[in-house]
């Protein structure tokens, strides 16, 4: 973030003695302001939200318009203290610095942490909803793009920030320190990454799987996947990967014991939604392990193996 010169701050405080942190749009701000000339307006906004003082996202009814929220003088304060504690602007550097607030990095980001072998696009960051102007106003740079819940990005940028405001007890209890920052543990991730069951999700869940094999909590791992009702994938997982490599790479006594717990009642694709690309293919593979798991297999062997044999050999 960035601290506002006196006449944009100006704007800011009319601005907020009117609006407090309501949603307002481009001619409400034009009349609160008493500014005729939309482009000096438009910048007054575009600095405002450069600056971390301020969010805009587009209008769901009409995404030709655009509605604009401040953020608090509280956090705007806090995060502005915060910045000067942090090494640079970097968005890692900013989330180091900023050690009174409880937050969790998930997703791709924290998958990478694990397996390093695919760098992410993102950082997924899971924050408190009360804490989310304080990060809004920290994170804001030119260098950093920021998506907040399911409103995207309006910029490219460096680096993209996703900011989560629904951080939980669970996500925290679920969640390990690393070099100063709290990342979802990987037995976490490989369950929620076979939820997600598309690309990038199974290729960062068979990655902490091979790389991690001797670090991971298996019983919590198992545990936690029949819970969330991935225990099947999580099976599959394993003996495909035991399948690519031409060895025991994960021992017969965890695939039994995955075995067992499973309910085999029901036939399962997998991934779930088959979309037909290199990725998912229209033709069944792996049918003996799909038998073995009453699933029906479109993942490709090249998918497969290109992970296994890329990590393995490294």
């Amino acid at each position: 973030m960035k601290w506002i010169p006196s006449w944009i701050a100006r704007s800011y405080c009319m601005l907020y003695t009117n609006k407090k942190t309501e949603i307002f749009e481009f001619e409400e701000a034009k009349n609160i302001l008493r500014i005729e000339d939309k482009r000096k307006l438009s910048k007054i906004l575009t600095q405002l939200k450069e600056r971390g003082f301020l969010i805009s996202k587009r209008d769901p009814a009409d995404p030709r318009r655009k509605l604009f929220k401040l953020i608090d003088p509280n956090s705007i304060v806090i995060a502005f203290a915060l910045q000067g504690q942090a090494g640079s602007k970097l968005a890692i550097d900013k989330l180091k610095a900023a050690k009174t607030l409880d937050c969790v990095l998930g997703g791709a980001y924290a998958a990478y942490r694990y397996h390093r072998y695919v760098f992410p696009g993102k950082i997924d960051l899971y924050v408190n909803r009360e804490d989310l102007g304080i990060w809004i106003a920290l994170l804001s740079e030119k260098a950093i793009a920021i998506s907040i819940d399911d409103i995207p990005s309006e910029k490219a940028a460096k680096e993209h920030v996703h900011i989560h405001s629904s951080l939980t007890d669970e996500l925290i209890k679920e969640s390990t320190l690393i070099n100063g920052l709290r990342y979802l543990t990987s037995e976490y991730l490989v369950v929620s990454r076979l939820k997600q069951q598309d690309k990038f999700g199974l290729t960062d869940a068979f990655a902490i799987l091979v790389t991690e094999k001797n670090k991971i909590d298996w019983k919590k791992l198992i545990d936690l996947s029949e819970r969330e009702k991935v225990i099947r994938e999580l099976g599959c997982c394993l003996d495909l990967i035991n399948f690519e490599t031409k060895r025991t790479f994960f021992s017969r006594r965890t695939v039994g014991q995955i075995l067992k717990k499973a309910d085999l009642s029901f036939t399962k694709s997998f991934p779930s939604e088959v979309e037909f690309s290199p990725f998912y293919m229209e033709k069944e593979h792996y049918q003996q392990i799909g038998k073995k798991w009453n699933m029906r297999i479109y993942l490709s062997k090249a998918f497969v193996s290109k992970i296994v044999l890329d990590l393995i050999r490294r």
